[in-house]
């Protein structure tokens, strides 16, 4: 079991809004989990404290599900540091069932007990199911709480680091079933750079053109919502067609504002439906110095 050498320091990022809060965050062994963990992959912020406090910025003061989301994003990784690398998952050897576990001490809500003993299953169902997008129906049907399941999947798939191929699966797929969060406002954030992000759809060669099209025409009605400049790519193998959405500012605030462009863009244009989201990814112009 891996054990962090200074349990307390990281948690400066981190401040109590409620009652709840301030129980978990004083509780030693949630702590220790705050302070665990390295820069890796789909986490170069490296301790888990840093990556909560990134999801808490990202909720806004006035979300109606703020105080739920916070009590998630504070719990929902601090176990990774409890997870026996070495052995096979098993339900004691899981992160996400440890969280669940040590929450159930400090609340009986349902809704809140499912989303942490669950929050991972999204990808993991992205990465190896034969039919994910059942499989994903399938479980958003057993919880007390999709939308907020979905809310805070959302939350923390967007995060810096994370594949956004997930994330753009995972919106697509709700849209597909009508099931999309309602859409909130994002946490200020006056930061941001020169970014392009880009999405691939996997097409088949007689359908490249319709996909294309949809795409073009999503560009001029998006373009007003999204404050970005689009652009649309085809190949020549008539396998991919690539939406990229040119912006300045806060990295995080352009993923957030594309959840409403996949949501509007299905329901404008089902011939999205037929074509496969394949990647997603942000790109920056590289330093030269």
């Amino acid at each position: 079991m891996n054990r962090p050498a200074d349990p307390v320091g990281p948690l400066a990022p981190i401040t109590a809004e409620t009652e709840l809060e301030r129980k978990l965050l004083a509780d030693p062994r949630l702590r220790a989990g705050l302070a665990w963990g390295t820069p890796r992959f789909g986490h170069p912020e490296g301790r888990v404290a840093q990556h909560v406090a990134a999801i808490l910025a990202a909720i806004a003061a006035d979300d109606p599900l703020r105080g739920d989301l916070r009590v998630l994003a504070i719990v929902h990784d601090s176990f990774k540091s409890e997870v026996r690398s070495h052995e096979r998952w098993a339900p004691d050897n899981d992160h996400a069932t440890l969280a669940r576990r040590f929450a159930e001490h400090y609340t009986s809500d349902e809704r809140l007990l499912s989303t942490l003993g669950l929050h991972d299953e999204p990808y993991w169902i992205w990465r190896h199911d034969d039919a994910p997008a059942q499989a994903l129906q399938a479980l958003l049907e057993r919880l007390p709480d999709a939308e907020l399941f979905a809310r805070f999947v959302e939350l923390d798939a967007a995060n810096e680091g994370k594949d956004l191929t997930f994330l753009w699966w995972f919106r697509r797929e709700l849209a597909i079933a009508g099931r999309s969060p309602t859409l909130r406002p994002t946490a200020p954030d006056a930061g941001g750079d020169e970014i392009v992000y880009v999405k691939a759809f996997a097409t088949e060669p007689q359908h490249q053109s319709a996909v294309a099209r949809a795409a073009h025409e999503l560009v001029g009605e998006q373009r007003a919502r999204m404050r970005a400049e689009g652009e649309v790519l085809t190949s020549d193998d008539g396998l991919r067609v690539w939406l990229l959405w040119r912006w300045r500012g806060s990295r995080r605030e352009l993923i957030e504002r594309d959840a409403e462009v996949v949501r509007n863009a299905l329901a404008a244009h089902p011939v999205f439906a037929q074509a496969r989201a394949v990647e997603a990814r942000i790109f920056r112009a590289a330093k030269t110095s």
